[in-house]
């Protein structure tokens, strides 16, 4: 059966009867073309694995064969084979560091940069010294060079030796070329990427393998392409919204200046994309007059036909999308999971969707079965778009599960008419004005989690996100925290989440811009 298969196969690796071999893309190239790392290792004070002496009692026995494949022409990377013989966690990572050779990317053991500088000329230190030196910046390598490229085990049945094989990243193969990706990867800005830069295809071919399971799913259309530094493009995202892909430009001006040929040119090449929008935005979020938006958020496309309204699809769900109005095409691809787990928990359940937006939460509700999903925004013509989105899923909109005004003010009335949810979902802008309140995530989500609470029936969930980058998780809890203590409802806290990190990964240094709490309230 398929539980005796599970254990049997459990049993191998715990046994450590199988044997994998790794192909690693490391920096500069080891002085021996074939040896054997036998280091032991031990946990330092922050939990991460180091190399340590035979006499520390700590010292877990640690042996790692490796031979050099591959090196580029101007010897400052190389493609490794390591094959542990021993099965400690982040073992190959740490045996090649402490080689001189740390793989390229790895943000926990050897910054990317901090190889590269601390090797001249491609040379590798010597073993028992890695490299030395501040770390540079962390968004230099877009993905860890490692990749498990075959496993041998005996067939927990026959007890023939099996082979499975994956075959390596298409980075890996350009090797050759000098890896010109990681070069353009450290540069600053995508501004100041010239046409036609080597290595630019490279990234970008880099991102889409990164979401290939997204782009291989015919029933999600809605997902990021590229998410800036983390990327390796600074400066530049790309999110696909079904037939159109919608680049953002964030600077410090926020200046329409146009974009690369060449980048136009490649994004086109690597999707079906039928039409691609640009948006030009300032890296600190501020109030944009309205005569200025037609400049930074063209109506035209700059490449591909004018699309107008159409589908976009999230796991089979239909999101009427507008590419060419304004900032916003009219859902969040960041939410995309979020939304997941509201469709799986609303089964019978009573769902509340505060800022409701376009009612992205409120179609994935229904989807899951929910008794019923409440909307409220204080824009009409958002909540007019939700309505069309239920439409195009084929749910009826009836006119009260549609409430237009201040969340801030529906909450207080709700709960006079003793209306109780068994979800209600948090998901405020980082700053908004209205006729009556000004809401500010980093001063008020306490305010918000505590007129939340007056409304959630007993057993209920609190769905609290917040997109503010410089509120942190800890901050951000705490006032989600204080909101539920001044309401006197007791909470546990049952889950955390961030943006999805398929899409949407973020530098290792670096928190999530996307924090989501899940209370379950007494």
């Amino acid at each position: 059966t398929q539980q005796e298969a599970k254990s049997a196969l459990a049993e191998l690796f715990a046994r450590r009867t199988t044997e994998i071999t790794y192909l690693a893309l490391v920096y500069g190239t080891p002085a021996q073309p074939t040896g054997v790392i036998d280091a032991p290792l031990a946990r330092d004070a922050q939990g991460l694995y180091r190399v340590t002496t035979a006499k520390d009692k700590r010292g877990q026995r640690a042996i790692t064969r490796y031979r050099v494949l591959e090196t580029a022409p101007d010897k400052r990377f190389s493609l490794v084979e390591a094959i542990p013989e021993t099965g400690n966690s982040d073992q190959v990572r740490v045996h090649l560091t402490h080689l001189g050779s740390p793989v390229v990317g790895d943000p926990i053991y050897r910054a990317a940069e901090m190889a590269l500088k601390s090797m001249p000329g491609g040379s590798a230190a010597p073993i028992g010294r890695p490299p030395t030196g501040k770390p540079g910046p962390s968004g230099v390598a877009p993905r860890l060079g490692l990749h498990a490229h075959r496993l041998t085990l005996r067939h927990p049945a026959t007890g023939e030796p099996v082979t499975f094989t994956a075959p390596p990243p298409a980075f890996f193969a350009r090797l050759a070329t000098g890896l010109p990706e990681l070069a353009l990867a450290a540069t600053k800005h995508i501004r100041k990427v010239k046409p036609g830069a080597a290595g630019l295809a490279g990234l970008i071919d880099l991102a889409l393998a990164r979401r290939a399971p997204l782009v291989a799913d015919p029933h999600t259309t809605l997902y990021r392409l590229i998410n800036g530094a983390a990327d390796g493009l600074a400066g530049l995202t790309v999110d696909r919204y079904g037939d159109a892909l919608v680049v953002g430009i964030y600077d410090e001006e926020g200046r329409p200046d146009p974009l690369a040929p060449g980048l136009i040119e490649r994004l086109a090449q690597a999707t079906d994309a039928r039409a691609l929008y640009v948006k030009y935005r300032q890296q600190q979020a501020s109030r944009v007059e309205e005569e200025a938006l037609p400049a930074l958020a063209p109506a035209k496309p700059v490449w591909g036909p004018a699309l107008g309204e159409y589908p976009a699809h999230e796991d089979g769900l239909a999101y009427l999308v507008r590419p060419g109005e304004g900032w916003n095409p009219g859902i969040f691809a960041d939410m995309r999971e979020m939304r997941g787990r509201v469709r799986a928990w609303a089964a019978g359940k009573r769902v509340l969707n505060c800022f409701a937006y376009t009612c992205g939460f409120g179609v994935a509700a229904l989807a899951g079965g929910a008794e019923r999903a409440v909307n409220l925004d204080v824009s009409w013509p958002a909540l007019e778009r939700g309505r069309a989105n239920y439409r195009a899923n084929g749910f009826a909109p009836a006119g009260e599960d549609f409430l237009y005004g201040d969340t801030f003010d529906l909450l207080p009335r709700l709960a006079r008419e003793h209306a109780l949810f068994d979800i209600v979902i948090l998901d405020p802008p980082g700053f908004a004005r209205t006729k009556t309140h000004t809401f500010s995530a980093s001063q008020d989500y306490s305010k918000l989690a505590r007129a939340a609470a007056q409304v959630i029936a007993p057993n209920g969930l609190l769905i609290a996100c917040c997109n503010v980058a410089d509120l942190s998780w800890h901050r951000f809890r705490d006032r989600v925290v204080v909101g539920l203590d001044e309401a006197w409802r007791a909470a546990e806290i049952v889950g955390v989440y961030q943006a999805p990190a398929l899409d949407f990964p973020s530098l290792p240094d670096r928190e999530s811009h996307l924090k989501l709490l899940v209370a379950r309230l007494a």
